[in-house]
């Protein structure tokens, strides 16, 4: 029978919170994407009769300036000139057309106004320094062509169109229009509310996210903490009676070990001496071992359970982890905390098929049965089951 997994469960929470944010994240990509197009079309359709307008305006001009040597000298010269400009400047402006002018660029790369078609209040002076913010206005005087500069708002793209006018095949003026155009009300609104409202479900699903994660990993420390044995810092009781189960016996061999004689460790050096000896042991069990393919868990007392990967067909050779384990346990010198030498053996069932047994119980009980056989027969030493269940 399965058993539900919380921490498995809790990963494809995560998995499709993640794949929602994702998804979520695309689709308002996808959105911006859209209103890009979207005011990319009305730009396209409401400035083309604008940009037409704007363009016979900077012929006319430079028809005013026909045979001039000097454009810019001949309009900073000529009061008629410059007059007769700004009122063709003039007319350009409407409720959508802020302003009009005409600019050049003096030989320290610094843009200053030549004409201005605004009202005599707001007009600015011959030569008045103009601040740029784009390199775009310097772009121009290499591609010769004329550019638009969008500043989207969040009812109204602000453009700023720039229209060369070339004398000699070089960008001698700019005829310089500000203008905005309304956004299409409902889409706006609509677009910026589904945006909104994608990117609140965003931050939930991040935050639900973050709260899994953190709870995943404070539930993984819990559980660990439950299955290893705070004395030994091996395997306990439940994380066998969790997994038992799950273990495939078809990958192991199964020895069942216990510390001979540690009731009398106990009765005459102190129950202190004791958890030393138990200490030691499993850190031999532990150095002796392979610690990804072994399994070590500490049954109860001074008993342990040793689950040694094998090859199949090959069970032999995995008893040579056991019989190591055998040995090093013999070889070491175990002491108490006040420095008094214990002799230490073990005795060890091992259950060479434990996948032929039904359950685990069943594997385990020959290993067991071993391990007492080995007791009877005067401990220290390792009894081998190799009947076939």
């Amino acid at each position: 029978m399965k058993t539900y997994n919380p921490f498995l469960s809790r990963f494809f929470l995560i998995f499709v919170s993640i794949f929602v944010s994702i998804s979520l994240f695309l689709l308002l990509s996808g959105i911006t994407k859209f209103e890009e197009r979207f005011e990319n079309k009305v730009l396209e359709v409401v400035t083309a009769d604008i940009i037409g307008i704007i363009k016979n305006t900077s012929k006319s001009i430079q028809s005013n300036l026909q045979g001039s040597d000097n454009y810019i000298e001949t309009i900073k010269k000529s009061t008629m000139t410059r007059m007769n400009i700004e009122n063709k400047l003039t007319v350009l402006l409407t409720d959508n057309i802020k302003y009009a002018y005409l600019l050049y660029k003096d030989k320290n790369d610094v843009f200053r106004f030549l004409a201005d078609g605004a009202s005599a209040e707001h007009k600015a002076f011959l030569n008045q320094k103009f601040d740029v913010e784009s390199s775009q206005w310097y772009d121009i005087y290499k591609t010769k062509e004329a550019i638009l500069i969008k500043q989207p708002l969040l009812h109204q793209l602000s453009i700023t169109y720039l229209e060369p006018i070339l004398k000699d095949e070089k960008v001698e003026l700019l005829l310089v229009i500000d203008f905005s155009i309304e956004k299409t009300k409902d889409v706006n609104e609509v677009i910026t509310l589904v945006k909104d409202i994608i990117i609140s479900i965003n931050i939930l699903v991040v935050i639900f996210i973050l709260i899994l994660i953190i709870q995943t990993l404070k539930y993984y420390t819990v559980k660990k903490t439950a299955y290893i044995d705070k004395l030994t810092n091996v395997y306990n009781r439940n994380y066998l009676q969790e997994n038992e189960d799950k273990i495939n016996l078809e990958d192991y061999i199964l020895a069942a070990l216990d510390i001979d004689y540690f009731k009398k460790v106990n009765d005459t050096f102190g129950h202190d001496a004791g958890d030393l000896v138990l200490k030691e042991v499993s850190k031999t069990i532990l150095e002796s071992t392979r610690s990804k393919e072994d399994l070590i868990i500490r049954y109860g007392g001074e008993e342990f359970i040793i689950l040694a990967k094998r090859v199949k067909g090959q069970e032999e050779k995995s008893l040579s982890v056991i019989e190591r384990i055998h040995s090093n346990i013999q070889k070491k010198k175990f002491r108490t905390s006040i420095g008094e030498t214990i002799s230490i053996s073990v005795s060890i069932g091992v259950n060479l098929y434990p996948n032929e047994a039904r359950n685990f119980k069943n594997a385990f009980k020959l290993a067991d049965e071993a391990l007492y056989k080995a007791k009877d027969e005067g401990r220290n030493r390792i009894i081998i089951d190799k009947e076939k269940n």
